[in-house]
């Protein structure tokens, strides 16, 4: 299962050099004076601009100049902290800055799990499922966890899922590549925080 609007292999495409990047590159924000500390910090950032640009400007392509302008305009709303954005909830928090100031009805979903509240692979599926049937990205949220190591204290976006046996794929959009990560080889990894948040348009 995947999103409808992306087309195979691409989703949200930036150019670049003539070639077709898988979403946004945080670093890109070098571009902006954002110093590298705050750049890494900003993935969920990236992950959200992706997003709204998949909700509100699909079927577009982007230079890297034009991402940025989006880019920016997050980075300076939601602000990063020392830590980033470290959860779903937290982000929501910010983006309530948009809703109040764009007028955007934006109905989040969520999916928390956390050392005290594990959820299993098959509940993380359905929600993910859930997201992509409705056309909907999925910020996928980790905090530690080493294991799957582009997802050590990081934020990406979930495009794709692909059933196997006793296990689930997902394809995910992080530093304007596409990867593949195996959800069962992901929950067998110690971690702090992981949480999963989709945003539902219902202003058509």
């Amino acid at each position: 299962m995947k999103l409808k609007k992306s087309k195979l292999g691409e989703f949200v495409p930036v150019l670049e050099n003539g070639n077709i990047h898988y979403g946004g590159h945080q670093d890109n924000l070098k571009y902006r004076g954002v110093s590298k500390f705050y750049r890494d910090r900003s993935c969920v950032v990236t992950a959200f601009t992706n997003v709204y640009l998949y909700l509100y400007k699909p079927k577009e392509k982007y230079s890297i100049e034009e991402f940025n302008d989006y880019q920016y305009w997050f980075y300076k709303t939601f602000r990063p902290k020392i830590y980033g954005i470290p959860s779903a909830k937290i982000l929501d928090l910010k983006v309530n800055k948009l809703r109040r100031a764009y007028h955007l009805n934006l109905k989040a979903h969520f999916l928390n799990d956390s050392l005290i509240c594990r959820k299993n692979i098959g509940k993380v599926a359905s929600f993910i499922k859930d997201g992509l049937e409705k056309d909907l990205p999925i910020i996928f949220f980790n905090w530690a966890g080493r294991k799957v190591d582009i997802m050590t204290h990081h934020g990406v976006v979930i495009t794709e899922i692909e059933d196997k046996k006793e296990d689930y794929l997902i394809t995910v959009s992080s530093w304007g590549r596409r990867y593949v990560l195996s959800l069962k080889e992901f929950a067998k990894q110690f971690r702090t925080y992981t949480g999963f948040i989709y945003y539902e348009r219902l202003d058509g």
